[in-house]
């Protein structure tokens, strides 16, 4: 009973410096709520999963593994430090949201600095990374004002969000030279691709049924994580052995905007048959399975949820660049 005193009164884990956001809110609350909303969509799954599906098709796969790979451990990070911190969130908190998870440390905050520090950091363009640094320095406030979390629970995600980021670049830098062009297809790194895909199944051993609704929604975010980036190294794995070494990599071609010429004309063909192959491929591995497990009895089943996500992220790996290879030759992957 001490320690929750103690944990109430302080300003860590109080109301006060929720409270103390909402002062201007007859006048500048209605901007404040779609800012702060904006940024709890920026920080979810969802996006994160179309954001990574987007660069993967229309700007670098490499960045596309790299962001892969910082959001995916972040994930299993956080996820795994709120089933064991096991530190409540304020309470009563807005429905709208669903946040049923543990609070400590905040999940949005920690994955945002990583993901877009990250681009920030290979996108070397001015108002692209004054954007990244602004929802950074956004989200913490964002979470506090939507009272999803509490003071200490976005400070901790705050400071182990730039831990991670700082560790992932590093190894990044390390072992991820730019002037190798195919890196991840040698044999070297198949190796380490099939030891990552066994590592992410270890998290699995943590279930049990006398979970708590806090620990379950805690580690469904271990698990989704996990299957995730297990999708993406079998992906890795299997997309080389199928694929022509002319589709290694890819881009965009250029961008055009002046109607009527052929360079229009190619880039907008090219684009809307990606998205096309993009859509019809996430509908039918990640959109529908979704729907139809929600029907039934294992719609909380926490290693269903782990090969849902590991599917749809090989899907989006090695299944999407397949069968663009199989349109007009490839005409609309090379670059």
């Amino acid at each position: 009973m001490k320690e929750l005193f103690l944990a109430e009164t302080s300003p860590w884990f109080s109301s006060g410096p929720l409270d103390a956001l909402h002062i201007l809110d007859p006048s500048l609350g209605g901007i404040f709520f779609v800012i702060s909303t904006i940024c709890h969509y920026l920080g979810g799954s969802s996006f994160f999963l179309g954001l990574i599906s987007f660069v993967y098709l229309y700007y670098r796969p490499k960045l596309a593994f790299e962001l892969s790979l910082g959001l995916l451990t972040s994930g299993i990070a956080v996820s795994l430090w709120k089933f064991y911190l096991e530190s409540p969130r304020p309470f009563p908190y807005p429905e709208t949201f669903d946040e049923k998870a543990f609070g400590l440390p905040s999940g949005h905050v920690y994955s945002a600095i990583v993901v877009w520090g990250l681009l920030a950091y290979r996108i070397p363009k001015l108002w692209f990374r004054i954007l990244s640094i602004l929802i950074i320095l956004f989200m913490p406030f964002s979470r506090m004002y939507l009272r999803v979390h509490y003071l200490g629970d976005v400070t901790l995600g705050f400071v182990l969000g730039i831990l991670h980021l700082i560790i992932v670049l590093l190894l990044l830098n390390k072992y991820y030279s730019n002037k190798v062009e195919s890196f991840l297809f040698t044999n070297q790194y198949r190796t380490l691709g099939l030891l990552g895909i066994v590592l992410t199944l270890l998290p699995i051993t943590l279930d049990s049924p006398f979970l708590t609704e806090e620990h379950h929604h805690s580690l469904s975010g271990v698990l989704m994580a996990s299957g995730a980036l297990g999708g993406v190294w079998l992906g890795i794995l299997f997309y080389p052995r199928f694929s022509k070494k002319e589709f290694l990599d890819w881009s965009m071609p250029t961008i055009n905007f002046q109607f009527g010429s052929d360079v229009f004309a190619v880039f907008w063909k090219t684009f809307f048959v990606r998205l096309s192959i993009l859509v019809i491929v996430m509908a039918l591995f990640y959109v529908i399975p979704g729907i139809l497990i929600k029907k039934t009895i294992w719609k909380d089943d926490l290693f269903l949820r782990y090969i849902r996500y590991l599917v749809v992220s090989f899907a989006l790996v090695c299944i999407v660049p397949l069968i663009l290879q199989k349109i007009q030759k490839g005409k609309f992957l090379q670059n």
